[in-house]
C-alpha cells in the first residue's frame, strides 16, 4: 500500500502535534511543511521521526504539487476559507482544525467545495476521539441515565495563547466559537436531539478592549505578550435548550490563574430522566451514581492510547480515523456536518450575548438547525 502523502499547513500548538503524529502513522508520510514561522518549523522538524519534509511559507506554492494526497490546517479560523476552499479545488483531501470557520457563510463555503470535489473532510473535534467521551456514549447507550435531560460544563481555565488573533472576534469568532465548539458538540452528541434555542451572558471582567493586557498562557511555548485590542468574552454563561426538553449549560472562565490550581480542570455532568447522573473529570474518570438502585460506579480511563506526548485526549486516535477514511471511503466520527452543527450553537451563544435575548439557530441559517446536505460516498 503506499503510504499518504500529507501537507501540514501551520505548525504551531496544534499543527505541530498533527506533523508530529502522522509522522509516527506507518503509512503517512510528511511532504511538505508550510509555516512562515521559522521557530514553528524548527520545533516541529526535531520531533519528527520517520520523514524529511520540504519546508515552504506560502501554501500556494503547494497547489499544484502532484505528490501530495492530504493536508491538515492548522492556521488562524480567519483563514479556514481561503485555505481549506484552494486545497480541496485541487483535489486533496483536508483535515481541518475546529471550528470550521468563524462564520456560517465560511463553514458552508467549505462544506460545498468538499462535496463539489468530492473530498474527504474531517474536522478537529477531537472529543469525538477520546476514550472518556466514548466511553460515555457507551455507558449511555447502555441505558444508565435513561434520557439525558440536563448536561453542564465547567470549562474555567487560563487564557489562550498570546496571539492576536485568538483575542480579535471579527478574526476567530469569539471565546465561545474558538474554544468551545468542542463542548457544544459533546452536548449535541449525547443529548441526541436538535438544539432549539441560545440565551447566553457574558463580558470583559480581567481582559479588557483598549487596555494593556498582560497575556500569560501555561501550555504553548509563547512568551507573554501585551494585547490591547481584545474583542472577545473573557467569561459566559450559555444555556441551550433542545427540541426534546433537554437542557445544557456551559460556564466559561477565561482568566484563571494558574492553571487549574484546585486541580479540577475540565468539568462534564449528565442528569438523565432515571435521577441517575455521570461526571467526567479531567478527561480521564468517569463517576456514574443515583437512579433507581443508588449505584456508584467510578471508572479509570486509559488516556494514554488515544493521543501522543501528553497532547489533547483523543489527538492520535483522529488521525488514524482520517487515514481510515480516506483507504475505505467512509465518513469519519467529526465530519463537516459535526462541525457545522457545533458551529451553530457557538454562533448562535455569542450573537445572544450581544443582543441580550433568546436566539434561535434557525435565524442563522433560514434552514433550520440541521444542514441537511450530505457527501456523496467516495
Amino acid at each position: 500500500m503506499n503510504k499518504l502523502r500529507m501537507a501540514f499547513i501551520g505548525v504551531g500548538d496544534m499543527g505541530s502535534h498533527h506533523c508530529i503524529g502522522f509522522d509516527l502513522l506507518p503509512d503517512c508520510e510528511v511532504k511538505y511543511i508550510c509555516d512562515g514561522n521559522e521557530a514553528n518549523v524548527q520545533r516541529t522538524l526535531v520531533e519528527l521521526k520517520n520523514s524529511q519534509p520540504v519546508i515552504c511559507s506560502d501554501y500556494k506554492e503547494l497547489l499544484n504539487a502532484e505528490d501530495i494526497d492530504a493536508v491538515v490546517i492548522a492556521v488562524p479560523n480567519y483563514l479556514h476559507r481561503e485555505v481549506a476552499v484552494a486545497f480541496l479545488d485541487a483535489g486533496k483531501h483536508v483535515f481541518l482544525e475546529k471550528p470550521v470557520a468563524h462564520t456560517i457563510e465560511d463553514c458552508d463555503a467549505i462544506i460545498e467545495a468538499a462535496e463539489r470535489n468530492k473530498r474527504f473532510l474531517q474536522i478537529g473535534l477531537v472529543y469525538r476521539y477520546s476514550n472518556v467521551y466514548r466511553r460515555m456514549e457507551k455507558e449511555l447507550s447502555r441505558g444508565k441515565l435513561g434520557e439525558v435531560k440536563l448536561m453542564w460544563c465547567k470549562e474555567f481555565r487560563d487564557p489562550f495563547p498570546p496571539t492576536e488573533w485568538f483575542y480579535d472576534k471579527n478574526r476567530s469568532g469569539g471565546a465561545l466559537v474558538e474554544k468551545d465548539c468542542h463542548h457544544f458538540d459533546i452536548f449535541n452528541w449525547m443529548i441526541g436531539s436538535r438544539p432549539k434555542r441560545v440565551f447566553a451572558t457574558g463580558g470583559q471582567h480581567v481582559m479588557k478592549q483598549g487596555e494593556s493586557n498582560q497575556i500569560t498562557n501555561s501550555y504553548t511555548h509563547y512568551p507573554t505578550k501585551e494585547i490591547k485590542d481584545v474583542s472577545i468574552v473573557d467569561h459566559a454563561f450559555v444555556t441551550i435548550e433542545y427540541e426534546n426538553g433537554s437542557k445544557a449549560n456551559l460556564g466559561l472562565c477565561m482568566y484563571l490563574k494558574p492553571r487549574n490550581l484546585m486541580g479540577e480542570g475540565l468539568e462534564i455532568g449528565l442528569i438523565g430522566d432515571n435521577g441517575a447522573q455521570m461526571v467526567v473529570r479531567n478527561d480521564k474518570t468517569i463517576d456514574i451514581v443515583g437512579g433507581a438502585d443508588s449505584t456508584h460506579e467510578h471508572l479509570d480511563i486509559d488516556i494514554t492510547t488515544d493521543s501522543i506526548m501528553g497532547g489533547h485526549t483523543g489527538g492520535q486516535t483522529q488521525r488514524v480515523e482520517f487515514v481510515q477514511c480516506i483507504r475505505e471511503g467512509k465518513q469519519p466520527s467529526a465530519s463537516a456536518q459535526v462541525g457545522r452543527d457545533a458551529l451553530l450553537v457557538a454562533l448562535a451563544a455569542e450573537k445572544s450575548i450581544v443582543e441580550e435575548r433568546y436566539v434561535y439557530l434557525h435565524e442563522l441559517t433560514g434552514e433550520g438547525w440541521k444542514h441537511e446536505r450530505q457527501l456523496e460516498k467516495i
